[in-house]
């Protein structure tokens, strides 16, 4: 997964304080996001720890927060200021533009910038609010797609049983 390699950059470019890790729901929070946030964080980077009890990764200097939630309550995404943000499955139904928003609200005393990983799984407010601004010039939004082989964990043999039906 590159978003926490991402959000680290980030941390080193803009410097102490908050950061926001967010994916669609719950259950992809605890399945995919959270150990693989720990794994680079805690085991590869020796960076910091986790504290359950606040759902945040705590740098060693205790200077610096990653917050760590899920968009299927916007409510949990408020009251934060954080300097960059990191948004898994932003594409799927359950996260609604509401969240988004409040991830923009967020980041704006900042100006900080936000990466979105994700399959556009619907038309919804990601084409809207992204992919059109991108399309029309908006110099603030960049549109990265490649095809799942490019990953170099995605099986060969998965992608090619997939293209041939």
């Amino acid at each position: 997964m590159f978003a926490p390699w991402w959000l680290w950059r980030e941390a080193g470019r803009c410097g102490a304080g908050d950061y926001l890790a967010a994916t669609a729901t719950y259950d992809l929070f605890k399945l995919k996001l959270l150990p693989e946030m720990r794994r680079v964080f805690e085991e590869e980077l020796h960076w910091g720890r986790f504290l359950a009890s606040e759902r945040v990764l705590l740098s060693n200097d205790g200077k610096t927060r990653i917050i760590l939630r899920s968009a299927n309550a916007p409510g949990g995404l408020e009251s934060a200021t954080v300097k960059a943000a990191i948004l898994d499955e932003c594409g799927q139904d359950s996260f609604r533009l509401e969240s988004w928003e409040a991830v923009q609200r967020r980041l704006s005393l900042s100006q900080g910038r936000c990466l979105l990983t994700t399959t556009p799984y619907n038309l919804g407010w990601l084409k809207s609010q992204i992919a059109d601004r991108w399309r029309s010039g908006d110099p603030d939004y960049d549109l990265i797609n490649f095809p799942s082989i490019q990953n170099p964990a995605f099986p060969r043999a998965e992608y090619e049983r997939a293209r041939r039906t």
